[in-house]
């Protein structure tokens, strides 16, 4: 209660303007009554929002080599060493006290042997730029050790990994003049691929002033230049019911991993998650199967993309199967449904070769984990379920 106190104190301080039919919680938004579609729901001024424009150390940061997410990150931080000198003070106050569980912070262990969540990270830890502007914890300390000083910053790396955490799993993209930032009750809203409300703001503005078009403000010799104020709109896309959750998209076809990863949870049913495979002996990129059809789209054995993987619905990729062209698995897939088994020899072969790779990359995941990471053990259970689905259906065709 004392979080939402504070965010909503802060927002009447800073223009913000919020329709009272949204219920504003800690970790949620919903519709209090009946909302139409393209309702604007909220406005929040791009001045009030933290960005690495308006942050109180905007000139430092500028000048060091550093990406957006952690440049923000160290921005964060200093507003809050700041107490409640800082302009943000209330809005600081109404963020969790504990980090949301970004999966970029966690060390590499033996539970993450065969997951796509290791391969991540083993790519992030090699990353040295990051990955989609995230970084490793050991990457961190390396910044935080080597800038805080300059930045006049003297809180414990804990600290900063707070701030960290609490970017990765709220920033937005604001334009091109603010780059990236915190957007009260923006960050509220919780994620679903098909959202039922979107963030509108005009993206490309004058990168040295900010300014929508006309002259420059900071360039201009007229005295008669002034600042237009600009607004993010938090706009409903469909008609929201009385007691219904408003979500916002966080991105298309974010897997669980990717979720993990950047924003610190999981969807209990993600389409977008995948099994990759790695030298199997997939569809070179020279054979590509972009333009391949099959005859059903809605079986269950294939997916036609030369890529190497296992997807969200138990199918495999024709890139994993080893072939670029669908005669063979639209045969293979008439006798599934059929519930026949394959009589063809080169065929059940190749069936077999494809089992053999997937026991083999199931075999890559430690049989027990001592991991409680309640993240870790839906993603890994998910991926072998998704393996042992596809096992079994070609299984039955021979």
């Amino acid at each position: 209660m004392v979080r939402r106190q504070n965010l909503l104190e802060w927002c009447a301080q800073n223009a913000v303007e919020i329709d009272t039919r949204l219920g504003i919680e800690n970790d949620r938004v919903t519709a209090l009554d009946f909302i139409l579609r393209d309702t604007v729901v909220a406005r929040v001024p791009k001045e009030a929002v933290l960005s690495l424009k308006t942050s109180t150390i905007s000139a430092q940061l500028s000048s060091l080599p550093l990406t957006p997410v952690v440049a923000l990150s160290l921005a964060l931080l200093y507003e809050m060493e700041q107490g409640s000198q800082s302009p943000w003070y209330l809005y600081i106050q109404s963020l969790p006290s504990a980090p949301p569980d970004v999966a970029s912070l966690w060390s590499r262990t033996p539970d993450l042997n065969g997951t796509e969540m290791g391969k991540r990270l083993a790519e992030l830890s090699h990353a040295q730029n990051g990955l989609r502007g995230r970084m490793s914890r050991r990457r961190l300390e390396e910044i935080y050790q080597q800038h805080s000083k300059t930045l006049s910053i003297h809180s414990p790396l804990s600290s900063f990994l707070y701030a960290y955490a609490v970017v990765s799993s709220r920033v937005f993209s604001i334009d091109t003049y603010h780059d990236v930032g915190l957007v009260p009750i923006a960050d509220l809203f919780n994620h679903v691929e098909e959202s039922n409300i979107a963030i509108e703001s005009d993206l490309v503005v004058c990168e040295c002033c900010g300014q929508l078009r006309g002259t420059c403000i900071k360039r201009s010799d007229s005295s008669t230049s002034a600042s237009q104020s600009q607004t993010l709109d938090i706009v409903t896309t469909s008609t929201a019911e009385s007691a219904e959750e408003l979500y916002n998209s966080y991105g298309d076809a974010l897997s669980n991993v990717d979720l993990a990863l950047e924003y610190g949870f999981v969807l209990d049913a993600n389409e977008s998650d995948r099994v990759t495979f790695e030298e199997c002996g997939s569809v070179s990129a020279e054979t590509s199967t972009k333009d391949a059809t099959l005859d059903d789209d809605e079986q269950e054995l294939f997916v036609a993309d030369r890529a190497a993987y296992i997807d969200a619905q138990g199918r495999v990729s024709l890139g994993l199967f080893g072939v670029h062209e669908t005669n063979t698995p639209n045969a293979i897939v008439s006798a599934y449904e059929q519930s026949e088994i394959v009589s063809d020899a080169s065929t059940r072969q190749m069936i077999s070769q494809l089992i053999d790779k997937i026991d083999k990359r199931i075999a890559q995941y430690p049989s027990q984990i001592t991991s409680t990471t309640p993240m870790l053990m839906q993603m890994r259970e998910d991926e072998l379920g998704l393996l042992q689905t596809a096992r079994h259906r070609f299984t039955d065709l021979l």
